[in-house]
């Protein structure tokens, strides 16, 4: 299952995992997880007059929307997303210290283009880490590997649904190999935001216009399907003052629609296209939980939602289990990995 494998003889190695992610980057190593933006915005220095680079949760904080998010579905597109995916893994090794003699796993989507993945593969081979040995596998499978069960789930047969920033990916796996996945980039968190955007520019008839980096904070601070609070925020507007809308009224709608999308992409797609495919797989995993992993399932009720929808889709009593900490559940089952190859080294 694993995509590409380099290894080098060393005597002390340092496993690490990192999650490359079109909207966050995740790098986990034994200090701990650490998390920020995948994005890069190019500056110049007022007083030198040179280039330089801004990444990362610092980049939105000084600029907002006005940053590059290099990645679409976890790969550079073109040669100069590419460098600038080198330009900004640079900066984060160097920030977080990861050192040359390290074992570095890499959690990455499935995908169809082989340009992108070239693109990906060359960037990791000009990094300065990873010198003892560095590995590729999917970010779904190794999602499943955060689990107290942690390498046991080798030996398992399970699906996966991955709730990505850019894509939802559906993945069936037994003992270790992906039988069958399935990605759409119709179905995203990015999708989900926009539609908070436009929720808050129609419930103030055009009064208030956020960007997407204020919806996608929104979002993640005040979606909840578990206690439904009510949110107001209050803006100043020329000529009209004080005026006041409902956040929580916004958001509600457009997480609910991406729950029924979701649950129809695994229902009445995947399940049926894993049954034609491998019916045998396909009847174990229907008696066994469904995985869920990704940032979108970091919002509180959305697994259960999910699960009621899918059971009323499938007219069987499937339940979801959920990782701790499900937006960095790919790091953490890279590092696993990187963890077990350093040991057996």
């Amino acid at each position: 299952m694993a995509e590409d494998k380099e290894v080098e003889n060393s005597t002390v190695a340092i496993p690490v995992g990192i999650k490359i992610g079109s909207q966050h980057t995740v790098i986990v190593t034994s200090d701990g997880e650490f998390v920020t933006h995948t994005c890069i915005r190019e500056v110049e220095n007022p007083i030198t007059g040179e280039k330089e680079y801004v990444i990362g949760d610092e980049a939105i904080e000084l600029f907002g929307d006005d940053v590059n998010y290099m990645l679409r579905g976890g790969f550079p597109g073109s040669e100069e997303e590419a460098e600038l995916l080198k330009a900004f893994l640079l900066r984060l090794v160097k920030e977080y210290d990861i050192p040359e003699n390290s074992y570095v796993t890499y959690a990455v989507p499935s995908i169809e283009s082989e340009v992108c993945v070239n693109l990906l593969k060359k960037v990791i081979a000009q990094l300065p880490v990873g010198w003892v040995g560095k590995e590729m596998w999917n970010d779904s499978f190794l999602g499943a590997l955060a689990f107290p069960e942690g390498m046991e789930m080798l030996n398992k047969t399970f699906l996966v649904i991955n709730l990505g920033s850019s894509t939802t990916e559906v993945v069936a796996v037994r003992r270790g190999e992906i039988v069958y996945s399935l990605v759409t980039g119709a179905i995203s968190g990015d999708s989900v935001d926009r539609k908070i955007r436009n929720e808050i520019q129609n419930e103030t008839r055009g009064a208030v216009n956020i960007d997407i980096t204020t919806a996608r904070e929104f979002k993640e601070r005040y979606a909840n399907l578990k206690n439904w609070e009510k949110v107001q925020e209050t803006v100043h507007l020329f000529e009209k003052g004080k005026y006041s809308f409902r956040i929580d009224e916004c958001i509600i709608k457009p997480v609910n629609e991406y729950i029924e999308d979701v649950a129809d992409f695994v229902a009445m797609q995947f399940l049926p296209e894993l049954a034609e495919r491998n019916f045998s797989v396909y009847r174990q995993i229907m008696k066994r939980d469904f995985i869920l992993i990704g940032g979108m399932a970091e919002i509180p009720g959305l697994a259960e939602k999910l699960e009621a929808v899918l059971r009323d889709r499938l007219g069987v009593g499937i339940s979801i289990k959920v990782p701790e900490k499900p937006s960095t559940a790919s790091a953490r089952g890279a590092y696993t990995i990187s963890k077990l190859r350093v040991e057996n080294k």
